[in-house]
């Protein structure tokens, strides 16, 4: 019987299921027993990191009813304490578990992003209402809803208009003690391991919402006044397009879109300026990763996290989105050395995981179990 399910379509990497293995971590760690439940195409992500201890169960279905179904029959039979799902889908089934027969499990939803931000459900007005509805009907049959920053909190209770359940924020765990060991393992990039000139940073998806053609455009502006080079760690849809625009630009030799790294805690690490370039975020756990490596940091002031995470420009530099001038500007600015000054434990401390890890814990309900009420 698992104290802790998780639950979500999971994929083998990324930013989400990174702060969720850091907490794995801490509370297998401390005695409580986890179990993650996915189905569809999902399967357990970062296999090589995962504790023994924990399985992954699949459920082997892809629909949304049958996947439903199935989750409250697993419920039932393995009476975890706490469920906890990961994302808007999941969300949604998990609460409409809570029309079946009760199964002793209570169950959290959580929410990495906001909705009334998000570009895609702008251009579509009717599709942007219906999910406000959805949410607004099937998020109050669950026991409580974790949102990871107060922007995303705010979007819920004032944009998206969520009633009737506790929505408390929790900022994710991502900076972990193993992110910065990692820090420290070897580079196979020319540009980092045989520095010449400095190297601007980013990391994520290459998808529309992180808005990279600025990152690049501002890039251009800036080789114009210095020598310095850029990389782009991850994968996406938008690979071809951003090649293209380096070529327009004329700064393909300067940029470097290597995919996929298993450990971009060692690239960023030697890099000299973090830049982040989205038009809208939930929490960001790059720029959490950054501050935690020591690395400075340029961030759009997108809503929301950026501005939470960075102190209101306190422990790094924000400019507006889709300026390019600016960011050119706060990226030169920083390589400068005028970057904003700070004691780098203060600013990472409300994003530690074992800050997280308790907070979810003190939310669940389970964290006076842990001290010995009983358990």
């Amino acid at each position: 019987m698992p104290d802790i399910v998780l639950f979500g379509m999971f994929r083998p990497w990324g930013g989400t299921y990174r702060r969720l293995m850091n907490q794995i971590h801490v509370w297998t760690r401390d005695g409580w027993s986890v179990e993650l439940v996915t189905f569809r195409d999902g399967e357990m992500f970062y296999p090589d990191e995962m504790p023994s201890s924990v399985a992954c169960v699949h459920l082997g279905t892809r629909g949304k009813l049958a996947t439903t179904w199935a989750l409250w029959r697993y419920l039932r039979r393995r009476q975890p304490q706490i469920i906890l799902s990961v994302n808007h889908i999941t969300n949604m089934i998990l609460a409409q578990v809570g029309m079946l027969p009760e199964t002793g499990a209570r169950r959290f939803l959580s929410v990495p992003n906001t909705f009334g931000e998000s570009e895609k459900l702008a251009a579509e007005p009717r599709r942007r209402e219906q999910k406000f509805r959805q949410i607004r009907r099937w998020y109050p049959r669950s026991d409580g809803v974790i949102a990871v920053s107060d922007g995303v909190r705010d979007d819920l209770v004032d944009t998206v208009g969520l009633k009737g359940v506790t929505v408390q924020r929790i900022y994710s765990g991502s900076v972990a003690q193993g992110t910065l060991d990692r820090a420290s393992e070897p580079v196979d990039h020319p540009w980092l391991t045989d520095k010449t000139c400095p190297v601007i940073l980013s990391a994520g998806r290459l998808v529309p919402q992180k808005d990279y053609p600025t990152l690049l455009r501002a890039f251009a502006r800036l080789r114009e006044r210095r020598e310095a080079r850029l990389i782009i760690v991850g994968k996406g849809r938008e690979e071809g397009a951003l090649r293209a625009l380096a070529k327009e630009l004329g700064i393909e030799n300067d940029m470097d879109l290597p995919g996929f790294v298993s450990n971009p805690y060692a690239w960023m690490a030697r890099s000299d300026v973090f830049a982040l370039s989205s038009r809208w975020e939930g929490l960001v756990n790059v720029v959490m990763e950054a501050l935690g490596l020591g690395v400075p940091v340029v961030s759009t002031d997108c809503p929301s996290g950026p501005r939470e995470i960075l102190a209101h420009g306190r422990y790094g530099l924000l400019v507006p989105m889709q300026d390019p001038q600016a960011l050119a500007c706060a990226i030169d600015q920083t390589l400068r050395g005028e970057a904003p000054v700070f004691e780098q434990e203060e600013a990472v401390r409300p994003f530690l995981v074992e800050t997280a890890s308790r907070a979810y814990l003190d939310f669940f309900g389970l964290e006076s179990q842990k001290r010995g009420v009983s358990r």
